[in-house]
């Protein structure tokens, strides 16, 4: 298929006019953002690793950030010399390190060596007045649209983890936006590419975001707000390539300016 023909009209879906899906939209405010600071002389393809926590996977070296009393590693399993990693286990990982506790241990996956790529935020999720933790993890870019491959955890105020969204597409701090009217807290847009047809039926490419709302302690699809999907045409891949040109953190991606002229999606 060619490009023109992959990057063609927009889906013409029955719903919601531009407007009134952006209005669904609205960013959320979180209590904290928090990154992992490069120290000086490092850089992201390069960072400066400490010694890690003694733990299971054999990570020996990581970076570190530090919420409260707990410290978060990101680090890359090695094992000894002439030894392979079994089959099974994860080559990066991360540890979560609390007094008290034992070491919490998570599979990651990282390109490049771009340990600094990650974000813990600090948000009220379900409205209730005690925050949760979202823990998203940047595991790399792939070819063609350069799409940036993101994992999303999320925890309880305890570090109890409740679920995982993998295989996020450009993630970005707009990702997590207001619950609909008549409802407290705030929803995780999973974004992702997905093949589509339009009315005239041309196939191609459209970018497509499900919400996700906490709710008595689980991690659910919202089922009172519809997926939204945005046709990627030329006009939205120029917009797109724009922002990444711009960006100081260039694998985020900005989903409530993208998804301004999204409609609803078709049902699966």
């Amino acid at each position: 298929m060619s490009r023109r023909a992959t990057l063609s009209a927009f889906v013409l879906l029955a719903g919601f006019l531009p407007g009134e899906a952006m209005a669904q939209l609205r960013a959320c405010r979180p209590a904290a953002i928090a990154r992992p600071v490069a120290p000086a002389g490092a850089s992201l393809g390069a960072p400066m690793l400490e010694p890690v926590p003694a733990n299971p996977v054999q990570c020996r070296r990581g970076v570190s950030l530090r919420i409260g009393e707990t410290t978060i590693w990101r680090c890359q399993a090695i094992p000894p010399d002439g030894e392979d990693l079994a089959e099974d286990a994860p080559e990066y990982a991360f540890l979560i390190e609390r007094p008290g506790h034992d070491l919490q241990v998570l599979p990651d996956d990282l390109m490049a060596g771009r340990h600094r790529s990650f974000d813990v935020i600090t948000i009220d999720l379900d409205g209730d007045g005690t925050p949760e933790r979202v823990l998203a993890a940047w595991n790399g870019q792939g070819n063609g649209l350069g799409v940036n491959r993101w994992t999303i955890r999320v925890f309880d105020g305890d570090w109890k983890l409740i679920a995982t969204l993998p295989d996020v597409s450009d993630w970005g701090d707009t990702s997590l936006v207001r619950a609909p009217a008549g409802r407290r807290g705030c929803d995780i847009a999973a974004t992702s590419f997905v093949d589509s047809v339009n009315r005239q039926g041309v196939a191609g490419i459209s970018f497509q975001a499900r919400f996700h709302r906490l709710a008595n302690g689980r991690l659910e699809e919202a089922t009172d707000r519809p997926a939204l999907a945005r046709r990627y045409t030329f006009a939205f891949e120029r917009q797109r390539t724009r922002h990444f040109d711009r960006s100081e953190a260039q694998e985020k991606g900005d989903i409530a300016a993208w998804l301004a002229r999204a409609r609803p999606a078709t049902p699966r």
